[in-house]
């Protein structure tokens, strides 16, 4: 007689909660590309963008890198604003995150987060800073690793590394990549279509 294994009402409950705010934070994520595309005729579109970079950053809801594709295939020749504006929004929120790390320290990141200090990208984030320091930073922002920023963000507050050298790895490192994500977005826009999901929904 087969027998089938289920979830406690608990657990089930647990699972369908994940499922839900997955599926809430996909919609939203969804709506505000398909708003950032419907905007790309205004003449403040750049810093309206830069806007939407900060709050991504801060609420780690959106991809930067989608905001900027599509606000590089939405604008057209302001590629170049666009990808400025993107990345100094986003670098004053990772700034904003580093400072409440620097502020608060370990108790309150572990209390907030304490699956972070137990990731491997939180070790790994360890060893380079302990190297490499700021440089780190740059190199972590710059290029498209699959790697959580937020983890050595957290380890940098506490290394309390200098702020205007993390101020400026950060917001170098975010130049160098939305301007390539903007310039290979106007330059190949049809093989950047695909990947980024609000480009099929506003139609």
């Amino acid at each position: 007689m087969r027998r089938t294994l289920r979830l406690p009402q608990s657990g089930r409950r647990v699972a369908a909660s994940h499922e839900d705010c997955g599926m809430i934070v996909h919609a939203a994520a969804q709506r505000v590309l398909a708003f950032v595309m419907r905007q790309g005729a205004r003449p403040v579109f750049p810093l309206l963008l830069g806007g939407f970079a900060f709050v991504a950053t801060i609420t780690q809801t959106v991809p930067v890198e989608w905001l900027v594709v599509v606000g590089a295939l939405t604008s057209g020749r302001r590629w170049m604003s666009v990808a400025f504006c993107a990345a100094t929004g986003s670098a004053l929120a990772a700034l904003g995150l580093y400072l409440a790390f620097h502020h608060f320290g370990w108790s309150v990141l572990a209390e907030r987060y304490p699956e972070l200090t137990t990731s491997r990208a939180w070790v790994q984030g360890t060893d380079w800073l302990s190297q490499y320091g700021s440089v780190t930073l740059f190199g972590l922002m710059a290029l498209p690793l699959p790697i959580p920023k937020l983890p050595t963000l957290a380890m940098a507050g506490i290394y309390r590394l200098p702020i205007p050298e993390v101020a400026l790895a950060i917001w170098l490192g975010k130049i160098v990549k939305y301007f390539a994500y903007a310039y290979v977005a106007t330059r190949f826009p049809n093989a950047l279509r695909r990947p980024v999901p609000a480009t099929r929904l506003n139609s």
